[in-house]
């Protein structure tokens, strides 16, 4: 797996596996998805909308689920600080500002390109939107056994397309998250 670079950590979420909905390609993702959107995972995740990612592991285990822990490549990391600069930021963002690497326990699984809603409250994931047919096509990117990305510049691509070339995504904020299991 290519991790494109150093990645620091931006929290934890314990989440159930996310079930392939009937919308989404049988022949291109698992029955069964790594995701930490909420419309994939059917969980409000974190313990309450103003700190929905975990600081911690401890935090994150008293939820049902997987452990997951969140991280961003540095660039999408500094973007992501300087737009929640001057905003309510959770406390999310302060673990992100002080650039901890992730754990060395966290096996990267892929990456998911999320769009967040508020300052980390809500996730969206470009699968939400069923896109994974069309981006094979056009782009010729394919999701991993996990129905994640392998790469961050694949994630970016996918970003990329959908801001440029698709319909009805949502005017959130979107990134690449790197996804890695902790259990």
């Amino acid at each position: 797996m290519d991790d494109d670079g150093e990645l620091l950590l931006a929290g934890y979420l314990s989440v159930p596996r996310a079930v392939r909905a009937d919308r989404l390609s049988p022949i291109l993702l698992p029955e069964m998805l790594i995701s930490i959107s909420d419309c994939l995972t059917g969980v409000e995740h974190g313990p309450d909308p103003a700190t929905p990612w975990h600081l911690d592991p401890a935090g994150a285990r008293r939820f049902e689920g997987h452990l997951l822990a969140i991280g961003f490549s540095c660039g999408d990391a500094t973007e992501r600080l300087a737009e929640l600069d001057g905003s309510a930021a959770p406390e999310s963002a302060d673990l992100l500002a002080a650039s901890h690497p992730m754990p060395p326990e966290a096996r990267v699984r892929g990456f998911e390109p999320i769009g967040v809603e508020g300052e980390l409250w809500s996730f969206h994931s470009w699968l939400c939107h069923g896109y994974e047919t069309e981006v094979a096509t056009v782009l010729g990117i394919l999701p991993n056994r996990w129905g994640l990305l392998d790469t961050c510049r694949q994630a970016h691509d996918v970003l990329d397309w959908m801001l440029t070339s698709a319909v009805g995504v949502e005017p959130v904020h979107w990134t690449a998250a790197a996804i890695a299991e902790c259990d």
